[in-house]
């Protein structure tokens, strides 16, 4: 309960009068109470999500199904039944990304696979995290998430891959340790993991964990842009693509989940995007997360919207200043 991902909300709940009965601290499972009226809650989740609603939207095979059903751009995808047939899949397609069907955070996902010998780990490592897995078409793009609350955009944030800034003498191992070392006090789950993943996707610049970067050099160290593999979220709100906003309350109203999380790979050269995934139970955090719990509890709770300040003292104040200022203009004058 004392995680960013759930003070945003009780936080902002306690500021507008809105009662918290905690359930269980460790989930985190907790209540939300105004009036007569209880909501219980997982971060964002809530019990206004259906059970159906949001097993699709968070399975990533089930959700590419029904996003493909409906005309959206997304990758080619197959879920994993046999390497034979995920090596003719990678023999199409060249380039990979391999996932768990029901997982987050970019834990078990490797990306840009390239060779039978890194598929067939690729799918070994996600079958850790999931029984089912899934195989895409590996698209290059810029990842964006856009957030809707009730139907509406509310934020969004870029989201960029884990790196490290070479100093001229540390290794990259030595750099990536420094680096978790900083993020520890202020989030510990935004560390690079110092794994095979990260191992492949240095050997994909032609590095290694002992290799050292000259200084001020910038090194991507995962493919992966998500926040819990080392990656860098950045709001966009204000400078999202009118046209990529509309895309997504579509979908955002189809799979109608109070709050839902809209992901895109948009290529910067060609213009082009895809959608590679939904977020029905997306964490209310930084730097967004103020924008998005305002609404979130507006839509929980509409009669608890804190009040705005009236205007009418300071217009008041201006009269009586104005009519002052006259009066001693008055007496000058006489």
């Amino acid at each position: 309960m004392k995680t960013v991902y759930t003070t945003t909300i009780t936080q902002e709940a306690r500021r507008r009068g809105i009662g918290i009965e905690v359930i269980d601290a460790e989930t985190p499972i907790f209540i939300l109470k105004h009036g007569h009226r209880k909501i219980r809650c997982y971060n964002s989740l809530t019990d206004r999500v259906g059970a159906v609603t949001f097993h699709m939207a968070r399975d990533k095979r089930l959700a590419h199904v029904f996003l493909e059903r409906y005309g959206f751009p997304v990758p080619r995808q197959i879920k994993y039944s046999s390497l034979d047939k995920a090596v003719v899949f990678l023999a199409k397609y060249k380039s990979l990304v391999v996932k768990p069907c029901r997982e987050w955070g970019g834990r078990g996902v490797a990306v840009a696979v390239s060779t039978m010998g890194d598929l067939k780990r690729a799918i070994e490592r996600a079958r850790k995290f999931s029984e089912d897995v899934v195989v895409e078409q590996y698209v290059e793009g810029v990842d964006h998430r856009l957030i809707f609350v009730d139907g509406r955009f509310v934020a969004a944030i870029r989201r960029e891959p884990a790196f490290v800034v070479g100093n001229g003498a540390s290794s990259i191992r030595s750099l990536i340790l420094q680096k978790n070392a900083r993020v520890c006090h202020a989030d510990a789950s935004n560390r690079i993991p110092l794994d095979a993943e990260t191992r492949r996707n240095l050997a994909a610049f032609g590095l290694d964990y002992g290799s050292v970067p000259r200084k001020g050099k910038i090194v991507q160290v995962r493919l992966t842009s998500n926040y819990h593999t080392g990656g860098a979220v950045i709001e966009s709100t204000e400078t999202e693509s009118a046209d990529l906003v509309r895309e997504a309350q579509k979908i955002a109203r189809l799979f109608d989940v109070p709050v839902i999380g809209v992901d895109f790979l948009v290529n910067s050269k060609t213009g082009r995007h895809w959608v590679i995934e939904l977020s029905p139970d997306l964490a209310i955090s930084p730097p967004e997360g103020g924008k998005v719990v305002r609404h979130f509890l507006d839509y929980l709770f509409p009669e608890a919207k804190p009040r705005a300040i009236s205007a009418r003292p300071i217009r008041a104040k201006r009269r009586h200043k104005r009519r002052k200022n006259a009066t001693r203009k008055v007496a000058r004058r006489q």
